[in-house]
């Protein structure tokens, strides 16, 4: 049979009778997509057993997994459904004890949830190296793949194990992977950075030819490992190449000669294979299921794409196919949307053409499953002039591509929280947020750490300077949020941990902790400050005599990020750092502030400006985009170039900006996406980026780029273009722009850009 699952995924008739008897009442699914947020689920005998919070982004090699991603917005909500073989998983490989009766339950378990949310998700099969950037995304701290599985008696849990002997292999820049390896020099070489976990304590041992954006990598993995393993009682120790510990030397012996590494660190996209697609209908309207090819050039019309039947969008050469299901398929079709894709991939041959050498060599090809109306950025991409729901054609004409079920918006209101299930879980909150706060800011010095009282009433006002502590007590317990700004010392993030583990244990250990880095603020911890918007400092700190007199003029940038949640960052005070997508507010030496609203900015962002005067007691005059005074400019310096793309006037970005990193060092020119939502700390200094924005390309030069690739960009950055899937405008611009000089169309991407962080200024 031509459709069938590679690796027989689908197993044994008794197999797949005694799971599918569950069908939509898996004790599991009651709790799955409703809240925003990320759920993992391992499979231990056949069943779903859900995987810590705290241990999100490690993964047994001999397991599979199920995970799911849910936003739930106001009026809809969206889901990432993916199912996690990890390489031996059902490979039957020497030495692996893993069963292929996990793969196969991962596959049905994944159609059934697919079923219970009313097959709304998109869904994705992952194979362990191979993660599609959506599933990356999801972990910016890295992904640990360890050694083992549920059939050795490996378990997800927090152990404290001091006496731990473990050595991860980190690689990766953009995605960053730490595999379990042999504890033994043989592991080891010079271009890489290793983590060598003895329990009590943490070595992260540096290749003499690693660069310092992969030591930032690699200690982000060893910290992670400290404090969601160890709960921070272990020691963090860093040991440049020939500088090893007594420690290291008695479990590995003496280090011998090492080999210098490869340059092959992460799986790349080749840009030359981005441009074929073909599209493909697939019916069993005869009984028997057929594929007919319906158009072998890209981009695609919509229209081929009929609510009957389902289609396969084969871009098989950039090793992705596509399955999209429309929604008045045959049920049949839909729910083996999977199977047959994998059939397809066997059928096309795409198997033996795949470059990287792995087991089973189709699991290098990505599978998505999109149902109609859920179609992703990237799939749409494919088709020319694509129109989404309720968008307008013509006179008043409405292009209408899903049919929703209707979900009550609900206004967020925290003094109702109590009332409405349903609004709690639209905005993922534990409570209303009317329990006890209590704030401490973390402070370092000749006398130790401590942790200082702050006032309440500056209460959800930070310093990216500083460090905090947040204690809530609610009815049903109590939550620690340890909060570290961006420009807080090591000492202070140190500090952070360590005053965070004392207090829990003070509290008899019962506390939820929750580790929170600047700009990454889940909605609950927002609520404690009683429907205010956050507001973060530029650089300074709150402690008495710390902080230097407040500049005259003032520039406070507001952005809704999420929902209602707004934040407030102070930017420099100049008009290159306005943007049209946002609301400022402009504190002047005499007379009243202005509240600048941009084209695109909304209500709740004009009410954080409103709200950014109140504290600083300033009176205010409301100025839109275009209708500026001459004071205004004065105030900034000048009148200057600032983001103003058409696309960021539109209430919804059609096209989203994507980063990539891109490198002609192999003779081809080869492009990594960075996965999830990117920040200046994204853009390495030995790399060259490319950031799409659609209206224009830009390529940024880190100043430790090679010579090849500065000369190659802009030949780079027109390949990319011309080989974009959706036939773009071949004369679409192309900006190179240098580390420390960015415009600032360019930095106007990124929230809070911090012009003095590599101590050029900008242009």
């Amino acid at each position: 049979q031509l459709f069938c699952l590679v690796r027989s995924t689908l197993s044994t008739p008794e197999f797949y009778a005694q799971h599918s008897v569950m069908g939509l009442h898996h004790k599991e699914f009651e709790n799955a997509g409703k809240r925003t947020g990320l759920q993992i689920w391992r499979i231990e005998h056949m069943e779903m057993v859900p995987v810590p919070e705290n241990l999100h982004g490690s993964f047994y090699v001999g397991d599979a997994y199920i995970v799911l991603h849910t936003i739930l917005q106001r009026n809809s909500g969206s889901y990432g459904l993916h199912f996690w073989l990890g390489m031996s998983t059902g490979l039957g490989l020497p030495g692996k004890e893993c069963t292929q009766d996990e793969s196969t339950a991962a596959a049905i378990f994944t159609v059934q949830l697919d079923d219970y949310l009313r097959g709304k998700p998109v869904q994705y099969r992952e194979l362990q190296g191979f993660e599609s950037t959506a599933f990356t995304s999801y972990f910016k701290g890295g992904i640990t793949y360890k050694a083992g599985g549920v059939s050795s008696g490996f378990h997800h849990v927090v152990t404290n194990d001091l006496s731990a002997k473990r050595l991860f292999h980190i690689k990766g820049r953009r995605v960053v992977r730490a595999t379990e390896v042999p504890l033994e020099w043989n592991s080891f070489n010079r271009g890489d950075c290793f983590i060598v976990d003895l329990g009590a304590v943490i070595y992260q041992w540096c290749g003499s030819m690693c660069n310092k954006f992969e030591r930032l990598k690699a200690a982000q993995v060893a910290t992670g490992i400290r404090d969601n393993e160890r709960n921070s009682r272990a020691k963090l120790v860093i040991v440049e190449e020939g500088g090893e510990p007594e420690e290291m030397i008695k479990v590995l012996g003496v280090m011998p000669t090492l080999p210098d590494g490869d340059d092959n660190d992460d799986v790349v996209a080749d840009v030359s294979n981005r441009k074929v697609a073909r599209l493909y209908m697939v019916s069993d309207a005869t009984g028997k299921m057929q594929v007919s090819l319906v158009s072998e050039e890209n981009p695609f019309s919509q229209t081929h794409l009929l609510s009957d039947e389902c289609f396969i969008l084969d871009h098989g050469k950039n090793k992705t196919i596509y399955v999209w299901k429309g929604r008045n398929a045959n049920p049949n079709e839909r729910k083996e949307a999977m199977k047959t894709a994998e059939g397809f991939i066997k059928q096309m041959g795409y198997a033996a053409n795949t470059q990287v050498s792995i087991p089973v060599k189709i699991y290098d090809v990505k599978i998505q499953v999109l149902p109609e109306g859920g179609e992703t950025p990237i799939f749409k991409q494919f088709f020319k002039d694509w129109k989404d729901k309720d968008q307008s054609e013509g006179l008043g004409k409405v292009f209408v591509t899903e049919r929703i079920a209707k979900i009550q918006q609900v206004k967020f209101d925290a003094s109702k929280l109590h009332e409405s299930q349903q609004m709690a879980a639209q905005y993922n909150m534990v409570d209303d947020g009317s329990g006890e706060t209590e704030i401490w800011r973390v402070e370092t010095g000749s006398k130790g750490e401590s942790k200082v009282p702050v006032d309440p009433k500056t209460y959800g006002q930070f310093y990216g300077g500083d460090c905090y502590i947040i204690l809530y007590t609610y009815r049903k317990g109590q939550i620690i949020y340890t909060w570290q700004g961006s420009n807080s010392t090591i000492d202070e993030v140190t500090a952070s941990a360590f005053l965070t583990v004392k207090l829990d244990q003070l509290l008899h250990g019962r506390p939820i902790q929750v580790r929170v880095t600047q700009g990454k603020e889940p909605a609950h911890l927002l609520s404690l400050f009683k429907g205010k918007p956050l507001v973060i400092y530029k650089n300074g700190t709150s402690r008495q005599g710390g902080q230097a007199p407040a500049a005259p003029t003032r520039l406070f940038q507001v952005r809704r990020n999420l929902g209602t949640i707004t934040r407030i960052a102070e930017v420099d005070a100049k008009a290159s750092c306005l943007n049209s997508n946002d609301a400022y507010l402009l504190k002047v030496p005499k007379g009243p502030a202005y509240i600048w609203v941009g084209k695109g900015a909304n209500e709740e962002e004009e009410q954080g400006a409103k709200y950014m005067s109140e504290l600083l007691k300033c009176e205010t005059k409301r100025i839109t985009e275009g209708q500026e005074p001459v004071d205004f400019w004065k105030a900034l310096g000048g009148k200057a170039e600032y983001q103003t793309s058409q696309r960021l006037e539109r209430k919804t970005i059609v096209h989203p900006p994507r980063l990539f990193a891109c490198s002609n060092k192999t003779g081809r020119f080869i492009i990594e996406e960075v996965p999830g939502e990117f920040t200046q700390d994204d853009l390495a200094e030995d790399d060259v980026m490319l950031l799409d924005v659609w209206d224009q390309v830009f390529i940024w030069i880190g100043k430790d780029a090679n010579d090849v690739e500065k000369t190659e960009s802009v030949k780079s950055a027109k390949m990319y273009i011309d080989t974009d899937p959706s036939g773009r405008d071949k004369e679409t611009p192309v900006v190179i722009v240098k580390q420390g000089h960015e415009p600032p169309t360019f930095t106007g991407w990124f929230l809070g850009w911090d012009y003095s962080r590599w101590g050029t200024g900008s242009l």
